[in-house]
This record gives structure tokens, sequence and C-alpha cells, in this order.
């Protein structure tokens, strides 16, 4: 059984680009659902305080949440280079030079959230009308994935602005497929 896991620059860049967006969605998933959870206990302390509509909540829940999520991604990323979505679509984060460490872990956090949240404001100010203002927002976030085609690497740019490289993970003989799946042999 060969336990090597060889680690290569991913099949192509609409490749590379596919898989990042479908792990991006798995992760997407499970951290709406930590959200949720993470929010939960304050807003039921709201609504019996019958604040609900507070700013303070809201604020504080902004601040909040992201730390929610960089505990997930940022924890992930550090121990092992791969959160869930990416262990399904066989990527892993690594750094371009030494060690992941906590510290450029969140400035991958950082850069990226600022590039959905770019994504999320864009299509909010578009169903507002604001379609000049929407079509700026929604080319912030597209030029972050869309350096993939650009890069020699295939990296997208808040790979490049942190110091972190995304790397294909083929899956290893032995690992539940039959030999020859991929080729159409029986």
């Amino acid at each position: 059984m060969n336990t090597d896991k060889t680690i290569s620059s991913p099949p192509g860049r609409a490749s590379a680009l596919m898989r990042r967006m479908g792990a991006n969605s798995y992760d997407a998933m499970l951290v709406v659902a930590l959200w949720v959870a993470a929010a939960a206990p304050f807003a039921i302390g709201f609504a019996i305080a019958g604040r609900l509509q507070s700013p303070a909540l809201q604020m504080l829940l902004r601040v909040y949440l992201p730390f929610v999520g960089f505990a997930y991604f940022g924890r992930a990323w550090v121990r092992s280079g791969q959160t869930f979505g990416m262990r399904a679509w066989h990527l892993g984060v690594r750094a371009a030079r030494g060690r992941l460490t906590v510290a450029r872990a969140a400035v991958r956090y950082l850069l990226a959230l600022l590039w959905w949240a770019s994504l999320i404001e864009g299509f909010a100010l578009a169903f507002q009308g604001r379609y000049h203002v929407a079509a700026l927002a929604l080319a912030v976030f597209g030029t972050a994935y869309f350096w993939i085609f650009l890069d020699p690497e295939a990296q997208a740019l808040h790979d490049r602005l942190s110091g972190t490289r995304v790397l294909f993970i083929p899956k290893s003989p032995g690992a539940g497929d039959k030999p020859g799946a991929d080729q159409g042999q029986p």
C-alpha cells in the first residue's frame, strides 16, 4: 500500500478554480451553521431582554462571527492544512516558505473574507438597483479568484498576498477506489 501523499499543483487553471469553489461551497455551509450556533445565545439573550434590534447586538455579532469563522479556518489550516471542504476536493494550504503560522493564516483569512464580503455586498447593491457600485464590488471578488488564470502557479490573489499556496493532493491508491476507476476500466 502506497502511503505517499504527493502534493502537486492543481491539474489546470479552470480545474483549480472549480475545485476551490467546490471546497468553498462545502466550507460555507459549515461556517453558516457554526455562525447560527454561535449567534443563538446572543439572539436568545437579547430577545429575552426585548432588544432584538439593538445596534449593540448587531455590532457585537459583526465582530464576533468573523472570529468564529477564523477559529474554524485558522485551526484547520495551521493544524492539517485542510478544512473539511478542502479534504473533499483534495486541496491543501501550505506556506509558500517555511511553516504555516497562525499569523499567516489570519492574513489569508482576512483577505479571503474581504473578497467574499465584496461578493455579498455586490449582490446586495445590485438588488438595490445600484448597478455601477455593485459591478465594482463584484469586480473585487472576481479579481481575487480569477487571478488564478494570471498567476504562474494558479494561485488566488489572497494566497499570493499572504504567502500561502493551495495545492492539489491526489487521492492515494488504495484509499477506497478500485485501481483504474478513473481511466474507465472495469
